[in-house]
């Protein structure tokens, strides 16, 4: 597989490492979370494989363009829409999280629009740039910030104060039916080949999975979702845990460096999460942005010879966000993202597939038609 499709993944399957789903895995402990995440990880493997196949029949072009070309407007225009909604909302998602988790554990005193504000200026550029230039940026934070997190993980398993007790508990749950809320919010994380829909564009020869391929991102997908679910558990068990709004943020203070530079590394642990964060957001939103202006695309809305239909799109993005992130709880965020993972990400894969599909079988019968 593409180098650059795997850090795509990987990122947005890290991201979300800190997020609202350890949470998530974490409540349905004792209604089937473990087989949740195995039915998770076979689903997505077979989803990414199906994906690039489908994706690697249209070389260099994004959704907007394959259902622009193979299928009826009534058909394409509402699909877009729904999909540039669903990204900005996972976009969204991202930055309401790191704002709150920013305001709790690193600024408590600083305003909310501040914050909101200090993300705009990074996201609003990143979200700008070409494609192919997001794809670099995301190799070149990926292979700084991973490394650090990494050992970090590794520190957490070697520690003496690991409970391993408390993780065979969680893994004796294996014969629990698998809970639908753990499913989705792990499909979520292993469904990074869906940011084809746009970054498709820069893939103008995109290789089909191979065998290797594909066990390598099945490991890397257990460890993740296994890491995610059982390390807090095993530092804090099951009952300390119920409440926890950020898990891996409460591990990852349980763990020490008394040599290092910063003994409580939590800080650093959270810089780290924030520039994936960041890359995270910008990714979601390039993607949303894109689908948007393939639908309204303002010709005479100018300034010299720039249109301006992006950068309105950011204003009303960014206006959305400070006024929803403001109002916002911490546990509304939960209910809310709960409600996301469990109907629209099913919809949106379903949609996505069946689209690419129809757009597949139409490019065969305009085939066939020029042949004629």
């Amino acid at each position: 597989m593409n180098r650059f499709l795997i850090y795509l993944i990987l990122i947005n399957t890290l991201t979300n490492m800190v997020s609202i789903t350890p949470r998530i895995l974490i409540a349905g402990g004792n209604t089937g979370t473990v087989l949740g995440m195995a039915f998770a990880i076979s689903t997505g493997i077979v989803l990414t494989y199906f994906l690039v196949i489908l994706f690697s029949r249209f070389p260099g072009q994004g959704l907007p363009e394959i259902l622009k070309a193979y299928t009826p407007k009534w058909f394409a225009v509402p699909v877009l829409l729904f999909m540039a909604a669903a990204w900005y909302v996972a976009g969204l998602f991202t930055l309401m999280i790191y704002t709150f988790i920013i305001l709790r554990f690193l600024t408590p005193e600083m305003s909310i629009y501040t914050i909101v504000l200090t993300f705009a200026l990074v996201v609003t550029y990143g979200v700008l740039m070409a494609t192919r230039n997001i794809i670099y940026m995301s190799e070149v934070i990926f292979i700084l910030v991973v490394p650090f997190i990494v050992f970090v993980q590794m520190k957490g398993y070697l520690d003496p104060s690991l409970n391993w007790d408390y993780i065979r508990i969680a893994l004796m749950q294996v014969n629990q039916l698998p809970d639908y809320g753990a499913f989705t919010s792990s499909l979520f994380i292993v469904i990074g080949t869906a940011n084809l829909v746009i970054f498709n564009r820069a893939f103008t020869t995109l290789k089909k999975p191979t065998l290797k391929g594909m066990a390598i991102l099945t490991v890397a997908f257990m460890y993740i979702l296994a890491t995610t679910y059982l390390l807090p558990i095993g530092f804090g068990g099951f009952d300390s845990l119920e409440n926890a709004l950020y898990p891996w943020i409460m591990t990852s203070d349980s763990i020490r460096m008394k040599f290092g530079v910063v003994e409580r590394i939590v800080f650093i642990f959270i810089g780290s999460f924030l520039a994936l964060g960041v890359v995270s957001m910008i990714i979601h939103w390039h993607v949303s942005i894109h689908l948007f202006s393939s639908v309204f695309q303002l010709k005479r809305l100018k300034w010299k010879s720039y249109n301006l239909t992006l950068p309105l799109f950011i204003v009303f993005f960014w206006i959305v966000a400070m006024t929803l992130t403001k109002r916002m709880t911490v546990e509304g965020l939960y209910r809310t993202v709960e409600m996301y993972d469990d109907f629209v990400l099913p919809a949106m894969l379903i949609l996505l597939v069946g689209s690419l599909l129809l757009a597949k079988k139409g490019a065969s019968s305009k085939w066939r038609e020029n042949k004629k």
